[in-house]
């Protein structure tokens, strides 16, 4: 898979090309190619699989003030002239935008090492041979397993008039699986993510995914309330994503934001949470790379967002920092919490009393500007009993913020890397934490 894709050379060509064919004033040109490879089972069975490449061009033109883009997915000549005619054309039709802010110049990206060739080589042998192991370990288990397997190779350029040139390659491997009984309403989900397909490991999500499903079936009644909770990795990386992606500087500034204070304050530098929170970014990460730049070709870099339980930085657009004079950040490419020591089970052995939450779905906002969130558990939710998980109890739907669950952390896991519920990533490392409550709002039919 992936061998027809561009090279950086190629890229960089259509990209000259392209600024060579404007008559803009500002012209910057972004251009994503990939390829990718998929398998999905569901009954026990393989049911659909494919592979898809594309390429992606769009040109942004600027006359002052007034600007636009325009797409096309065909390189040849022909279709480059037309989507510059057709950028520059919008662009002239467009009302002058009061934030509109120059073209970048040459700048300088974090090297970043999220690339593995061996998922262009071997990713979809190694995706049928890990979906293969998961279908018959679930028979053999008397259980009925769905899942689903993708592999992608991407590569991206960013290039403009003013000197601004950057490319970045990147693989990506996901792989999710639910498991359920065939009667008494037991089902288990586990997941992995890599930059190689041979970095998921299939055969801990069946197991994992086949172990919560045997252990959730004939879940008992739990009253609605709040209790001492575990949350496994992949609930904390939901919750944390939400968090980290609020912390906009001009929300902040303009009091729309959990980060605003009265009088067009903020709350960056205050100390919000224990000193054991700290969430970081950065692009080069080994554990769970991201991209190199961000909106516009802004440089990535390494960052701290919560240090020691602070505020440490919002990220700023370019029109807000020069407004406010204050440095362009922009949204992070990556997110890492540094966590504790140990395993979800030590976390576990450790607790007297409280509730474990294996995955959370359907996250929404209730109150954006107090971070409250609503949505539902699914697949195990399991209550513990002097260091054990005693039994499973019903799904429910729940209210909290990500703000009320950092404040009360009571311990965590070392961090790892881990992919939320909704939307695979490969970019976030998190521990599993327990918190001292956990609003658990009403039962839920889910299984």
């Amino acid at each position: 898979m992936g061998r027809d894709m561009l090279s950086k050379e190629q890229g960089q060509e259509l990209i000259a090309q392209v600024l060579g064919l404007s008559r803009a004033d500002d012209v910057q040109v972004t251009l994503e190619a990939s390829h990718t490879t998929h398998l999905r089972f569901a009954r026990n069975s393989p049911s659909t699989s494919g592979t898809h490449s594309d390429h992606t061009l769009s040109v942004r033109s600027a006359f002052g003030p007034q600007s636009a883009s325009a797409t096309v997915n065909q390189l040849d000549l022909e279709s480059l002239k037309q989507v510059v005619a057709r950028s520059e054309e919008l662009a002239r039709l467009a009302p002058d935008n009061p934030e509109h802010m120059p073209d970048l110049g040459p700048q300088t990206f974090a090297n970043v090492s999220a690339y593995d060739a061996s998922l262009i080589e071997r990713g979809s042998a190694e995706i049928v041979a890990g979906s293969g192991l998961c279908i018959n370990q679930a028979r053999q288990q008397g259980l009925v397993a769905a899942g689903f397997s993708e592999a992608s190779a991407r590569a991206s350029w960013i290039g403009n008039r003013r000197g601004l040139f950057g490319h970045h390659q990147t693989t990506q491997a996901a792989f999710s699986e639910t498991a359920r009984t065939k009667e008494r309403g037991g089902s288990g989900w586990a997941a992995g993510v890599g930059n190689a397909v041979s970095a998921v490991d299939y055969a801990r999500c069946s197991a994992t995914a086949i172990d919560k499903a045997r252990r959730s079936a004939d879940p008992k009644p739990l009253a609605p309330g709040k209790y001492v909770t575990i949350l496994e990795p992949a609930c904390v990386a939901s919750l944390m994503q939400m968090l980290l992606f609020s912390m906009n500087a001009r929300s902040a500034d303009e009091g729309r934001s959990f980060f605003s204070e009265p009088d067009g304050k903020t709350k960056l530098g205050q100390p919000l949470f224990p000193e054991s929170v700290s969430i970081h970014s950065d692009p080069s990460a080994a554990i769970a790379p991201g991209a190199p730049w961000g909106e516009g070709g802004l440089p990535q870099a390494p960052r701290s967002w919560i240090e020691r339980g602070k505020v440490a930085n919002l990220f700023c657009e370019r029109f807000w920092a020069q407004k406010r004079q204050r440095e362009a950040l922009p949204p992070p490419s990556n997110l890492l919490m540094s966590g504790g020591s140990g395993s979800l089970q030590d976390l576990v052995a450790s607790t007297r009393q409280g509730v474990l939450i294996t995955s959370l779905w359907y996250i929404r906002f209730v109150d954006p500007r107090s971070l409250l969130l609503t949505g539902l558990t699914r697949d195990g939710v399991f209550w513990i009993q002097d260091g054990k998980l005693s039994h499973p109890v019903s799904n429910f739907r729940w209210n909290d913020s990500p703000i009320r669950v950092l404040k009360n952390i009571d311990a965590m896991t070392a961090s790892l890397r881990t992919s939320p519920r909704e939307g695979a990533a490969s970019n976030i490392s998190v521990p599993a934490l327990r918190v001292k409550e956990f609003e658990l709002s009403s039962v839920s039919d889910a299984v």
